[in-house]
């Protein structure tokens, strides 16, 4: 926690309308410490703070998805992690696909075309909610509102969530 407060502590210093961590990693130890996080740099630094990860599960929540396909950079042992997480705060991952790596860059060269085959693969999962592309390192976002019209359910990018969670405090 110190580190991410001596960043808060920075990055007060330029007075953003908010501080966004936009990151989804820290999901596999729970949202408690998300929830933490935005507790103490809103206490310290007196600007409202969001996380990726706490936007995530109250868009699901907001919007009653509850039952998800998840799409995942990390390993087998993540995903089975992140399913014990989201059931912690409602959400049942139904069906998931984790491509197995565990370093952000390597994710980041994750083309479109395999982020989207898994994504349509997964929606054909009988009573599915929505399709979660789960990690900031993922480009989920440019394929989200093509594959949901095409697929005709919610598909979800967690960095694009993030981004539109911090919206609200920035001025127009």
């Amino acid at each position: 926690m110190a580190s991410f407060r001596q960043a808060a502590s920075l990055l007060a210093q330029a007075h953003p309308a908010v501080i966004l961590w936009n990151a989804t990693r820290g999901a596999l130890i729970g949202f408690t410490p998300d929830r933490q996080l935005c507790e103490t740099i809103e206490g310290e630094t007196g600007i409202p703070c969001a996380t990726t990860a706490l936007a995530t599960v109250d868009l699901l929540r907001r919007r009653n998805l509850r039952r998800i396909g998840l799409v995942a950079q990390g390993d087998d042992p993540d995903g089975a992690r992140l399913k014990q997480t989201f059931a912690q705060e409602g959400i049942e991952i139904v069906a998931g696909h984790n491509f197995g790596i565990t370093d952000n860059f390597e994710a980041a060269s994750v083309t479109p075309e395999q982020i989207e085959a898994q994504v349509i693969r997964l929606s054909t999962v009988a009573d599915l909610d929505a399709v979660l592309i789960w990690s900031t390192n993922l480009a989920g976002h440019g394929l989200s509102a093509r594959l949901g019209k095409h697929l005709g359910m919610p598909v979800l990018d967690s960095a694009a969530l993030g981004i539109l969670a911090a919206m609200p405090y920035v001025d127009d």
